[in-house]
C-alpha cells in the first residue's frame, strides 16, 4: 500500500506499532503522527483492530483531548470535524471495514470499549482476494466466527430491523457452510470472496442490529485477560443461546433452516436443532474451548458479570432474554458446565 501511495505521489506516513487489540496509548501516539503532518485522510489497513485503530486516528486528530474520553458514554462527543477514513480489509470477520463502531483497549483498567459515531463509517472500503488468502488459519478461524457471531446475534436482538435481518440471514448461511472449507482451502479464492461479502454483510447487520449476550460478555473477557475477540465470543455463545431460547423459538426454528435443517416437525425442535447444529461448528472450525481453558477463574465469574451489566447493560437488554448480572453469572457457570 506505501508503494501505491508512493508511486501516485501521494505524501504519507506509516504507523505499524499497533498490537492485536488496539490500546489507546498507541493511537495518541498515531494520532500525534496524524497531526504533526496535517492528514487529510487515515487509512485502516488490516484486521478489524487495523482498521478500529485508523477510525479512533480520524476522530483523535480532528478533536481536543485524549482518544478515551470519546468512548460511549464518555465526557466528549465525535462531531463531523472526524477525518474522512479508507479501509482495505485483510481478514473476513469483524465487518470494520463497513461499520461505525471502534473498538479499543485500556490494558491498564483492563477494559475494552467502543467509540461508536456515523462518522466512523469508512468512505472507502476494499475486501480484495488476494490479501485475504494471506490469512492464517487461526485468524480465519477466530474472525470468521465473529462474523457468524455478529450476525446470529443482530438476527437475534430484540433492536433489529429488516435490512439488517436480511444482511445477517445471508451472513450465516454463508459463514456456516464456507468457514470449514475455507479453513481447508485458504488459497481458495471464490471461498475468500464468499467470505468477504459474508463479513460485509454481517457489518451493515451490525450497523442496524444490536449485539446481545455473547459479544458483550467477550468485550469484558478480552478486556481483562486478553482473549482473543473470536475465541472469547465461541466460549459463552452455546451457554447464550441456551439462555436465550424460550424468548427466540420462532428465530432459531428460521436459524435453523438457513443452516440446512430439513426436520418440519415444530419450531421448538428447530430451535435444539439449531443450538446443536452451531455448537458442532464451532467444533468443527477448532474453537471449542471454555473460559476456564483460558484461564479465567470461576471465581471471577460474579464480577464479570457484574461489569457486563454495569457497563453493557442496553445490549444485555436487547437480549431475547435480558438478565441481570446474577443470570449473567448462570451463563458463565453453564458455559463451563458440559
Amino acid at each position: 500500500l506505501a508503494g501505491v501511495l508512493g508511486a501516485a505521489g501521494i505524501a504519507h506516513e506509516v504507523f505499524d506499532e499497533l498490537s492485536a487489540e488496539p490500546e489507546h496509548g498507541e493511537i495518541e501516539a498515531a494520532t500525534r503522527m496524524a497531526r504533526d503532518m496535517a492528514a487529510d485522510v487515515v487509512i485502516g489497513c488490516g484486521g478489524g483492530s487495523a482498521i478500529d485503530a485508523a477510525k479512533a486516528v480520524a476522530v483523535g486528530a480532528a478533536h481536543p483531548g485524549p482518544i478515551m474520553d470519546y468512548i460511549v458514554n464518555g465526557p466528549r462527543q465525535i462531531t463531523a470535524a472526524t477525518l474522512p477514513i479508507i479501509a482495505v480489509s485483510s481478514t473476513s470477520g469483524t465487518g470494520s471495514h463497513v461499520g461505525r463502531v471502534a473498538v479499543l483497549s485500556d490494558r491498564g483498567r483492563g477494559i475494552k470499549r467502543a467509540l461508536i459515531s456515523d462518522f466512523l463509517y469508512p468512505r472507502v472500503a476494499i475486501c480484495d482476494s488476494e490479501i485475504l488468502r494471506t490469512m492464517p488459519r487461526e485468524v480465519t478461524a477466530c474472525t470468521g466466527f465473529d462474523a457468524f457471531a455478529q450476525a446470529l446475534e443482530g438476527f437475534l436482538s430484540r433492536s433489529e430491523n429488516p435490512l439488517g435481518n436480511l444482511c445477517a440471514e445471508e451472513a450465516l448461511r454463508i459463514v456456516f457452510r464456507t468457514l470449514p472449507e475455507v479453513l481447508e482451502r485458504p488459497d481458495d479464492l471464490e471461498l475468500r470472496s464468499r467470505m468477504a461479502w459474508a463479513d460485509t454483510l454481517a457489518g451493515i447487520s451490525l450497523a442496524t442490529n444490536a449485539i446481545v449476550i455473547p459479544h458483550v460478555i467477550a468485550m469484558v473477557l478480552g478486556g481483562r485477560y486478553g482473549i482473543v475477540h473470536g475465541r472469547a465470543i465461541s466460549t459463552v455463545t452455546v451457554a447464550c443461546l441456551r439462555h436465550s431460547r424460550p424468548g427466540a423459538v420462532g428465530k432459531l426454528a428460521h436459524i435453523a433452516g438457513l443452516l440446512g435443517c430439513r426436520d418440519q416437525s415444530n419450531d421448538a425442535v428447530r430451535a435444539d436443532w439449531a443450538i446443536h447444529a452451531i455448537e458442532d461448528f464451532i467444533a468443527r472450525i477448532g474453537l471449542k474451548k471454555n473460559v476456564r481453558d483460558y484461564g479465567v477463574p470461576e471465581s471471577d465469574f460474579d464480577s464479570i458479570a457484574a461489569e457486563v451489566r454495569a457497563d453493557f447493560g442496553v445490549r444485555v437488554d436487547a437480549d431475547p432474554v435480558p438478565t441481570d448480572a446474577g443470570g449473567l453469572t448462570a451463563i458463565l457457570h453453564d458455559s463451563v458446565a458440559r
